[in-house]
């Protein structure tokens, strides 16, 4: 089960690479001179002045934990004014966390993140801001595992979201109703609703913040069904996907943003009890007992 699990891996990134255009993540110009007056300061001027937006992620790596944009810099730290936060009770004092901006060139070689910590958040002021000890270095940090394409057009991608551990769910899922269900420009959910983004490892939706269940929320346990067209076929091809809820933020008033990473992927079985046969994509993660065939 493990190397269907592999090959499956493998073929999805195929065709990601196939259907999807431009990177997730990439390199901007607008903060390209940011470093022209030298130092960290000079830096972090350019950034204040190009009012460059800032992802703060856990140290250990991950989802941002909230987005920001540099307001000063001064004796008492950087202070940013916060634009988005999707995990309010891990923003505190006292927490380390990495600022990752665009590309630009410092000291003669490409960084993209600096290591602070978060002095305090007045949270009361409006909009709120946040205050980051002065960064400690500047360095080049990969942003993620792996590289995540922007969906060219939603139409080629359609999903399932249960909210459900595979550890301990009784659902049946290829006949189960998904608590998310997004078909873009189907006539009845709306064209705002649609898989934003995707890669192996993960994946990241756009739904109207009406259709999402008020429980949806970072570390929850989910299932998805990503079906993507295959132009040679003809066809929608469904994946099957376990994962965990990383982030849930707010690009827009009526907007949430769900970002998703998959820990195991599925394989139908009809004599298995959800439907479907678990494999850890990660070896070192243990299968669940409760999701085999039985006999």
């Amino acid at each position: 089960m493990e190397d269907a699990g592999i090959w499956t891996g493998a073929l999805l990134a195929g065709v990601l690479f196939a259907v999807f255009g431009a990177l997730w993540w990439r390199s901007r110009g607008r903060a390209g001179g940011a470093a022209k007056n030298g130092g960290p300061g000079g830096l972090l001027g350019g950034l204040i002045g190009e009012a460059v937006a800032l992802d703060l992620v856990p140290d250990s790596g991950g989802e941002p934990l909230a987005r920001c944009v540099p307001l000063e810099f001064g004796p008492r730290g950087l202070t940013c004014e916060l634009l988005d936060c999707a995990a309010p009770e891990a923003v505190h004092a006292g927490r380390s966390v990495m600022g990752f901006f665009a590309p630009l060139t410092f000291e003669g070689r490409k960084v993209n993140a600096f290591d602070t910590e978060i002095l305090s958040v007045e949270a009361t002021l409006e909009p709120p801001r946040i205050l980051l000890s002065a960064p400690t270095q500047f360095r080049s940090v990969p942003r993620r595992r792996h590289s995540r394409k922007r969906v060219s057009d939603p139409r080629f991608v359609r999903l399932r979201l249960w909210m459900a551990d595979i550890a301990t769910s009784t659902q049946y899922f290829p006949e189960a109703s998904p608590d998310i269900w997004i078909n873009a420009y189907d006539g009845r959910h709306g064209e705002e609703n649609a898989v934003s983004d995707i890669s192996a490892g993960g994946l990241a939706v756009e739904v109207r913040a009406a259709l999402v269940p008020p429980a949806l929320a970072p570390g929850m346990a989910v299932v998805l069904k990503c079906s993507l067209f295959q132009f040679r076929d003809k066809q929608f091809n469904p994946y099957w996907y376990a994962g965990t809820v990383r982030a849930v933020t707010t690009p827009g008033e009526n907007l949430r943003r769900i970002a998703v990473a998959f820990t195991h992927v599925g394989a139908p079985h009809q004599l298995a009890p959800q439907g479907l046969v678990w494999s850890a994509l990660d070896p070192s993660q243990n299968q669940p007992e409760t999701t085999g065939a039985t006999s």
